[in-house]
């Protein structure tokens, strides 16, 4: 069932931190023309749910009999960080590889004089892109990447399954505060290339903000014109594009589709989570109000592992639990409140999936519908 992402055309990363919401994912993979991820976790996520890859893994494949699935999936070892992390998932029988670089920035390297030498004084051509690298130029991107790039080299060299090219590899730069230009991820590129060492997605940090589980932040023209040009130089190296906390992103997506003319990865995972506290709010709004309340409680220590623009504290109080979802600064901070709820050490996880299990069906099909409209927008074509 789990094999690598195709080298082409659209793919999606699902995801399920519940271990009840792919029947709902695998409902709308069925009608639509895109390849779906739907094991995809990272270790901070299944460090707080009590989970292991494997155990990722045997729902996935659990539902796939469930609901008569006989497709791929990939198996996504998310924003992986230590080689243990590393290890481990791969051990685990993952497919993709995304590799979290974001502990190497602005981290020096050895090879930093080698890369500036390099680049340094030359001009590259790529469609209507001209790329110049000035030393201003390559100071300030070294700077910030050269220990990336080291990174990315010591993976590839120290990892057979990824040089073999046994599992899919991604690399994520977006996990920062400054927006990737196009001479950083040609120049990332290029050495790369050179190097021998073939990617197969990449993940920039685009400009505006990609907050959880809402829309797009920003000005709109601004990312489209990043797009086309990431885009275009994912393109001339042959890999795709990734969209890291793709969810709800629902005024970006038909530029995505238009600028990379369906050939990205996308990844939603989290919002299927939304999805659970949507019928958490309905059936016991009691226990959502405590959900919420530990929230409050709780907000400085999200802030320790997830980079949160919401303040939950402006929320108006006399809100029905079901319009918490659809206040921006609720619905992030209920993104991430699955770090307790679904946590084995605080006493909502048994509420909460007695709550879920009763109600399994309403759940699948709110997921379902809920995904099913980020296919639309993003313009997948139902199956033939």
């Amino acid at each position: 069932m789990f094999s690598k992402l195709p080298k082409q055309g659209i793919s999606l990363g699902l995801g399920d931190r519940v271990g009840l919401a792919t029947p709902g994912h695998i409902k709308v993979a069925k009608r639509y023309d895109f390849f779906p991820v739907f094991a995809q976790q990272s270790i901070r996520e299944l460090n707080f749910t009590g989970r292991t890859f494997q155990d990722v893994k045997r729902d996935v494949e659990r539902a796939a009999v469930k609901e008569n699935y006989d497709g791929k999936s990939g198996f996504d070892g998310d924003h992986l960080k230590t080689d243990k992390e590393i290890k481990v998932s791969i051990d685990s029988g993952i497919t993709m590889l995304t590799l979290d670089c974001s502990e190497y920035m602005g981290v020096d390297s050895k090879i930093k004089e080698q890369v500036y030498k390099k680049f340094y004084a030359k001009t590259f051509h790529i469609k209507d892109l001209t790329l110049e690298y000035t030393q201003e130029d390559l100071e300030k991107i070294l700077s910030i990447y050269s220990g990336v790039i080291e990174r990315i080299i010591y993976i590839w060299n120290h990892f057979p399954k990824v040089k073999n090219k046994e599992v899919s590899f991604e690399v994520s730069v977006d996990e920062t505060n400054i927006p990737t230009d196009e001479k950083t991820h040609f120049l990332l590129s290029k050495y790369l290339y050179d190097e021998g060492i073939t990617i197969d997605t990449l993940a920039p940090r685009f400009p505006g903000e990609f907050q959880k589980g809402i829309d797009y932040i920003g000005d709109i023209e601004e990312f489209k014109n990043s797009l086309t040009k990431h885009h275009k130089i994912a393109s001339y190296f042959g890999y795709r594009l990734s969209i890291h906390s793709g969810s709800d992103k629902f005024s970006i997506y038909p530029y995505v589709h238009q600028i990379t003319q369906g050939n990205y990865h996308l990844k939603t995972s989290g919002t299927s989570y939304l999805q659970s506290l949507k019928i958490i709010a309905q059936k016991d709004p009691n226990f959502f109000l405590e959900i919420w309340k530990t929230c409050l409680d709780k907000r400085k220590e999200m802030d320790k592992y997830y980079h949160l623009s919401c303040d939950p504290f402006s929320v108006p109080k006399d809100l029905k639990p079901i319009e918490y979802l659809n206040n921006h600064d609720a619905r992030q901070t209920l993104h991430v409140s699955y770090m307790f709820v679904l946590n084995p050490n605080y006493d909502f996880r048994n509420r909460f999936f007695e709550i879920l299990t009763k109600y399994e069906s309403e759940y699948h099909m709110e997921v379902a519908e809920h995904i099913e409209r980020h296919v639309r927008e993003l313009r997948i074509p139902e199956k033939r």
